[in-house]
């Protein structure tokens, strides 16, 4: 910058200060939002590994925070796997525990001011702006996005740096930071300023930058440490929040967040109260540079107090189930119950990666209200009828839901692919829908064999069983395409709709042949006809959801 900004009065640093900080959360904002379209598909295949092991849960907690660049984000997201009834309490315990060490990466970005590299840093911005310009391509489009994001976090640490400059010369600033010197009161200062913020890598990199403009908040010494360790019991405040309302698992995940990082902090407070010069002898002696010390400091607290938790994740559980307890009376999760959690949406991506259970979940639904239909069809029993109908209603609710719920996910700036799942997704809706209709022509069909009194031959009643089981076994290759995006079966899928196909030719075929030899009554016919051609119908749908997954593959 071309001019003096040690010479710029308190006031004008402070609004710079507030500029930047909003440049660099806008920047971090941007990123965030760009590597999560760039690594959609990859991001909803990582928490799916979620149920693997404890290690498994931290690594997959640190990776997701670094891209979507929020522990905060993360551990919403947690509740809201957990409250769907996804995720168990302990595996979000170590995805949390995760989260908490993949948001210092933040911190290791500002320390890269140290390096004198801002000057070409923020050159970024020009770059990823002329990508954005000069292609249609929408992945060219997001990369350059990210790439100007990146440019705009360093434009607002340079900004920051500069108000920082200028309060380093202005008298009293010093001795301000400095007088405050009880851990336990800068313990209170860094919960309290990230608890407002709603984010401790916002805070550590001001921290940091401070730091490098020769400002450190408590006097010197391990002063800064204890504010360290209050932002990380500040930033819980937004999974706090998101837990209203949520079932008890979810809350006590978010309890667990909170145990994590009070329990490390007071695990910490007294050794670096006790060892004073901690700071000076360890830290310093081995980096020479306040920033490097308080960006080790912050990565290094994370790390220690997971591989501490980590053996005894269980018993933390315990606790928390403990201050937490089941309420009494309470109502019982019904299967499929909560895949379309509000919470998600702070992620789009795994919003649809929840949403393509909750889809197959209804088409599950569906197809078992068309097995009770065909049964009792078979069976001349219409005693069924309610159960069917209850679940033909559930089909009409969940699809009303899950429309509601895909407009929420458009209405978010999400990728080219997550845009073609959202269009699938109706399409699959509707799908599923015409399978209920089906099975509710189905049931209309039972009461009018049992109203006139038709017959139906006990080879036909094998037939039918026989293209149900065809049927059946297409939906279950369809949950596993549709779930998995495993289109290397859809060749499986397509062979098993063209022999639907061909037994609804043979039976009609046969049906005739009967009639010809008056083995069947002609007044079964037009209903028998109805039958086997709607049931080939579910074939068609069912095949429909299969290939639905060729435009996102």
């Amino acid at each position: 910058m071309d001019f003096d900004l040690t010479k710029l009065s308190t006031a004008n640093s402070v609004i710079l200060l507030l500029v930047g900080l909003g440049v660099f959360l806008l920047g971090f904002k941007f990123l965030g939002d760009s590597i999560e379209k760039l690594s959609a598909s990859k991001l909803r295949a990582l928490f799916n590994k979620a149920a693997g092991n404890r290690f498994a849960g931290v690594g997959i907690g640190a990776l997701a925070t670094a891209i979507v660049q929020s522990s905060s984000v993360t551990t919403v997201m947690v509740v809201g796997f957990v409250n769907a009834g996804v995720m168990t309490l302990t595996q979000a315990a170590a995805v949390i525990m995760g989260a908490n060490i993949g948001t210092t990466i933040t911190g290791w970005l500002v320390w890269l001011n140290d390096f004198n590299v801002m000057m070409y840093a923020m050159l970024l911005t020009l770059v990823g702006l002329i990508m954005t310009m000069v292609t249609k391509n929408n992945k060219v489009t997001t990369a350059g996005t990210l790439v100007a994001s990146l440019g705009l976090v360093f434009v607002g640490l340079e900004i920051m740096s500069g108000s920082m400059a200028g309060f380093a010369e202005t008298e009293g600033v010093q001795d301000v930071l400095e007088s405050v010197t009880n851990p336990i009161l800068l313990l209170l200062l860094g919960a309290g300023i990230t608890a407002v913020v709603q984010s401790s890598s916002a805070v550590t990199s001001v921290l940091i930058v401070m730091a490098q403009n020769g400002l450190l908040v408590g006097g010197g010494g391990n002063g800064i440490l204890f504010v360290i360790m209050g932002t990380n019991i500040g930033t819980c405040i937004t999974a706090v929040l998101s837990s209203f309302g949520a079932n008890t698992n979810a809350k006590r995940a978010c309890l667990y967040h909170l145990l994590f990082n009070v329990i490390g902090s007071l695990i910490f407070l007294p050794i670096m109260w006790a060892w004073d010069g901690f700071y000076e002898d360890v830290l310093y002696a081995w980096f020479q540079k306040d920033s490097t010390c308080i960006t080790f400091f912050h990565t290094m607290f994370n790390v220690i107090c997971t591989c501490l938790y980590l053996p005894f994740i269980k018993y933390l559980v315990k606790l928390a189930e403990v201050i937490i307890p089941d309420r009494k009376n309470k109502a019982k999760r019904k299967e499929g119950e909560g895949f379309m959690d509000k919470r998600l949406l702070v992620t789009p991506s795994l919003a649809l990666g929840q949403l393509v259970k909750q889809t197959t979940y209804m088409a599950g639904v569906a197809m078992k209200s068309l097995n009770a239909a065909v049964a009792g069809f078979i069976a001349k029993d219409d005693s069924k009828y309610d159960v069917i109908d209850r679940d033909i209603k559930k089909v009409e609710e969940l699809s009303g839901e899950i429309t509601g719920y895909l407009l929420e996910v458009s209405a978010k700036d999400i990728s080219l692919n997550d845009e073609k799942l959202v269009n699938n997704l109706h399409r699959d809706n509707t799908d599923i829908v015409r399978i209920a209709d089906i099975a509710d022509n189905i049931v209309g069909y039972t009461k009018k064999v049992i109203e006139e009194t038709l017959n139906f031959s006990d080879v036909v009643k094998r037939d039918l069983q026989m293209l149900m089981k065809l049927l059946n076994e297409q939906y279950e290759l369809v949950v596993q395409i549709v779930e998995n995006n495993d289109i290397i079966k859809l060749k499986q899928s397509d062979e098993i709709e063209e022999e639907v196909d061909k037994t609804k030719k043979r039976l009609l075929d046969e049906h005739i042949q009967r009639m010809a030899r008056g083995e069947c009554n002609a007044e079964n016919n037009s209903l028998f006809v109805s039958l086997v051609s709607n049931l080939e119908r579910v074939g068609d749908h069912l095949s429909l959801m299969a290939h639905s997954v060729e435009d996102v593959a």
